[in-house]
């Protein structure tokens, strides 16, 4: 147990949950800031709001990137840990928020829908994430996922007077519900089998034979599903492409990108601490038992292996079908997390390693994809479908060049990040044996490429049938896009750096005690 372990300090607690602290005084301090600028008109009190928000955004990945990536002592209260995979995670979730809240200022404009509880919101949703990734007490983890999903179950439901919206918002309330009862009844029967909610110490007594049980096989699907939910895997899936859909655009990619990287790095940390024998690799007397927990991927792994299976070929194949795009881009959010599965079931660092390295670029392509779908599309819903990109290219030659970047990185081609993300999740499921799994997914991959090559096909290749008038492109909108175009390039070529970083992170799991 680290010195941190159950005592209690100011300068513990900000050591290792600094980054939560500064969302969380932001958060209050945006409450405090929307009543006293009451006075100003909706558009520069929002306005303000959101650069008040990519401050504290900045200054909370400041902390985390120079400060509790350098922690050894990582666990704080039994609760919080800060070791580098939850540091990575956060990282990334960080620059996803900071990218969200910037292309925000364009989108509210644009929409004429400034209003200052949207950043309060955002925030809120964010601080919720982070402490999720952070916690290591399941109890935590579970309040800490209800805190990000009201926050996005509200902005999912922003365009008040737009029905798919309201639609979709209540759609993901109904079914992020269950997703939520479901973890919280798998935590109950584990609490009620061990005796904690703590991880560590959840792993030490299962692995002294309680892991044998059928219970203990029960509490973990329930906690897989509910985790699922959040992740978008089939048949888990059903409330994605309507909520993607009816969302503002931005939340949209927020969602696609933050709440995933959330639900995947908690179902990470979860399964290889709490349900595998990585403890045992950190050489601690006390965890030598929980060798015997590698028995247990005889139960979880068939599962992930068809899930990732259907993931892959519903969200791809139905994704083929889609005339309108953000909708298509929904279902390739869905393929996308399961080639994400593929890296959690190969179980090996590399496929942890991917699923990092994964997370990261999909976080830029997926957020940059979106930030340009609302820029070409003016006014939300202006213009959504094929039809409406049609001959676009060389209207509007450097909104068409960013998607058409975009989308070629989420096909997985080179020279993009996205491809190097698909070779090692591939790379490692090839190496534990999955051939087959791995030959499939590559097929998908294959269908993949048309619907996003087809996008492209449209902006270049056809004849525009209407005239679409893009929004007005501000220039911190459309220097976040263009920074995350030119990192997609840069992790295409250069992959090596974030690749290391990202090895550095899965392996401190094995410092979670």
């Amino acid at each position: 147990m680290s010195d941190y372990g159950y005592t209690f300090s100011m300068d513990q607690l900000w050591q290792i949950a600094g980054g939560q602290i500064i969302l969380l005084i932001a958060g209050l301090l945006l409450i405090g800031l929307d009543l006293a600028w009451m006075g100003l008109d909706s558009e520069r009190r929002t306005s303000r709001l959101g650069w008040v928000t990519v401050t504290a955004l900045f200054a909370a990945l400041g902390h985390v990137v120079y400060r509790e990536w350098q922690l050894h002592e990582v666990v704080f209260m039994g609760v919080f840990s800060m070791e580098k995979f939850t540091a990575f995670l956060t990282a990334t979730v960080l620059m996803a928020g900071i990218i969200a809240s910037v292309l925000s200022l364009n989108y509210l404009h644009n929409n004429g829908r400034a209003r200052g509880e949207y950043y309060i919101l955002l925030i809120f949703a964010l601080y919720g994430t982070v402490a999720m990734l952070q916690s290591v007490d399941l109890l935590m983890m579970f309040i800490c996922l209800e805190i990000m999903s009201i926050g996005v179950y509200v902005l999912a439901a922003y365009l008040k007077d737009d029905c798919r919206s309201q639609e979709g918002a209540f759609k993901y309330f109904l079914l992020g519900s269950f997703g939520s009862a479901f973890f919280l009844f798998g935590l109950a029967l584990l609490y009620g089998l061990t005796g904690t909610v703590n991880l560590t110490d959840m792993a030490v007594e299962l692995s002294r034979g309680l892991f044998t049980r059928p219970e203990v096989l029960v509490s973990l699907a329930l906690l897989m599903a509910g985790l699922f939910f959040k992740m978008a895997m089939v048949p888990f899936h059903m409330w994605t492409p309507d909520v993607y859909e009816g969302s503002p655009a931005v939340v949209t990619g927020f969602m696609a990108t933050v709440v995933k990287a959330g639900a995947f790095g908690v179902f990470v940390k979860v399964l290889t601490v709490a349900f595998g024998p990585i403890l045992y690799e950190s050489g601690q007397p006390a965890f030598a038992s929980t060798f015997h927990l590698a028995a247990l991927a005889a139960y979880w792994k068939p599962v992930i292996w068809w899930i990732s299976l259907l993931t892959m070929f519903i969200g791809n194949l139905v994704a083929v079908s889609q005339t309108n795009v953000k909708r298509m881009l929904a279902y390739s959010s869905i393929a996308h997390a399961g080639y994400m599965a593929l890296g959690i079931l190969a179980g090996n660092d590399e496929g942890r390693m991917g699923v990092l390295f994964y997370l990261f670029t999909y976080s830029l392509m997926n957020l940059g994809a979106f930030g340009v779908l609302f820029l070409i599309d003016g006014k939300e819903r202006g213009a959504q479908t094929l039809e409406d990109y049609q001959g676009l290219g060389y209207r509007f030659p450097g909104l068409s060049f960013l998607m058409s970047l975009f989308l070629v990185a989420m096909a997985g081609l080179p020279p993009t990040g996205g491809f190097i993300a698909k070779f090692y999740v591939f790379s490692a499921a090839i190496k534990e044996g999955y051939l087959l799994l791995a030959a499939l997914g590559i097929l998908t991959s294959a269908i993949g490429a048309y619907y996003y090559l087809r996008v492209i096909y449209m902006l270049y290749m056809k004849d525009p049938v209407r005239e679409v008038e893009p929004g007005p492109a501000a220039f911190p909108a459309l220097a976040v896009l263009i920074a995350a175009a030119i990192a997609i390039i840069y992790l295409g070529v250069l992959p090596e750096d974030l690749a290391v970083l990202a090895d550095t992170a899965q392996r401190s799991l094995a410092l979670v005690f």
